[in-house]
């Protein structure tokens, strides 16, 4: 008998482990298996979990009523015109309906293979547990209060996503599987899960294979690094023709201006593909990024809401790109001398555009463009008003962006020899300061 249950358990935690093969790197993998667990959700015949795809209405309705417990009854007749009773949607759908937690389009259909917007799916999930979010003060939109709600008890950060934002299957499994632990008591915070173990990594060569290749990153960990202390992480890109060698070493993202070494930032320096010159367009890179923070958060004590990217030259291109591809990680960037990045954002995030007017080798009107791409991109509005930080001189900062969210462009700094593309003299102790401040800068 005690062979056969653990053979029944052997089976079951094989198939639990390897029920995903495409979440091992991604920043919500733990909720996807805590929820997979639990049995909440479940992926493909393929044996994947897309987590950076967008859920639908119908999926989220699926993992959110499975999690907060409520029995879903197969309706005898149809709750809206596009639901049919034979569908597996139905019962879902029409529990909702019949809760009063979802309503339908003025054509009287329900869209269940419709996309969720990151407010929709809090409404929702919220409504699910009967969470008292009207104890909180009076609001201008009827969002508000489920934000203040999320933000208040570290459930899902006010500055991660707009108004517009959409929802990923990653996402809404880290939204649902924190509010069913809130529902159970359990208090929230944006420490990584491995905070409990002692340190495995130290400042040194790191090597990751990514798609077929040994990947190298370099890594700073303050020496006072211990268990328990969660501590913010920098990523940082050189550019076309410097290694991630020489820019830890220019950028000194370990501190300086004080005469020691700062000891609140891990600071990461990724190595782009080839050799001189080097690259970062390949959609690879993404996924380099992805396994650093996944790894310097499974070994280190990170604080999961405070992870920035930096970068320089071309590596503010990379900066820039995966701030965008993963705006739902990334709290805030800044970069130097670089053009923007047009693409489909995941969520918003805080940046500092440096860019003199002068450079030779990134024109200046590809920072201006940069600017503006950034400012609607976190939905700011047109007013803007000076600041500066520093020795990073003549900045403009954008009024009333996204909840959380802000974005500037500098103009003004000194840089050694005075050449226009280089690395600002003060760059680091600059930047770490706007990521230090950031919630001040915010709220400006």
């Amino acid at each position: 008998m005690k062979y056969f249950i653990w053979l029944i358990s052997w089976f079951l935690f094989i198939q639990w482990t390897f029920a995903f093969t495409d979440i091992e790197n991604n920043w919500y993998k733990e909720s996807i298996m805590d929820l997979s667990d639990a049995w909440i959700v479940n992926g493909f015949d393929d044996n994947t979990y897309l987590p950076e795809e967008t859920t639908t209405r119908a999926e989220i309705l699926k993992i959110i009523l499975s999690a907060a417990s409520i029995e879903s009854i197969p309706p005898e007749e149809t709750c809206f015109k596009d639901i049919y009773t034979s569908s597996w949607q139905a019962k879902y759908v029409c529990t909702w309906s019949e809760r009063g937690i979802t309503k339908w389009y003025e054509d009287g259909t329900f869209r269940p293979n419709g996309t969720v917007t990151v407010l929709e799916a809090i409404a929702f999930t919220s409504r699910a547990f009967d969470l008292d979010v009207e104890s909180l003060w009076e609001w201008s939109q009827w969002y508000e209060k489920y934000q203040a709600f999320m933000h208040i008890h570290n459930i899902f950060p006010i500055h991660s996503y707009t108004t517009d934002t959409l929802i990923s299957r990653g996402q809404a499994a880290q939204l649902v599987n924190n509010i069913r632990l809130y529902a159970q008591w359990t208090k929230l915070d944006y420490q990584s899960i491995w905070c409990d173990i002692n340190p495995s990594l130290t400042s040194w060569s790191y090597n990751i294979t990514i798609a077929g290749k040994s990947r190298n990153y370099l890594l700073y960990v303050p020496s006072w690094m211990k268990q328990w202390k969660e501590i913010s992480l920098a990523v940082a890109f050189h550019g076309r023709t410097n290694n991630n060698e020489m820019v830890r070493d220019y950028m000194q993202l370990w501190g300086g201006r004080y005469g020691y070494k700062q000891n609140d930032f891990i600071a990461a320096y990724p190595q782009g593909l080839w050799g001189w010159p080097y690259s970062w367009s390949q959609y690879e890179n993404i996924e380099f990024f992805d396994a650093i923070i996944t790894e310097v958060s499974e070994k280190l004590c990170i604080n999961r809401d405070k992870v920035f990217s930096i970068g320089h030259s071309l590596g503010s291109y990379m900066s820039n790109k995966v701030s965008c591809q993963r705006g739902d990680v990334i709290r805030a960037m800044a970069w130097v001398a670089s053009d923007g990045f047009n693409g489909d954002c995941t969520g918003p995030v805080s940046s500092l555009i440096t860019h003199l007017p002068w450079d030779p080798l990134a024109s200046y009107s590809g920072g201006q463009r940069a600017y503006r791409l950034k400012w609607e991109q976190n939905l700011c509005s047109n007013s803007e008003e000076s600041t500066q930080i520093w020795d990073i001189r003549s900045c403009s900062q954008k009024q009333s962006c996204s909840a959380g969210n802000t974005v500037l462009f500098c103009n003004s700094y000194s840089t050694y020899w005075n050449d226009q593309h280089s690395w600002p003299k003060e760059g680091s102790d600059d930047i770490l300061d706007f990521f230090r401040n950031i919630d001040d800068f915010t709220r400006k």
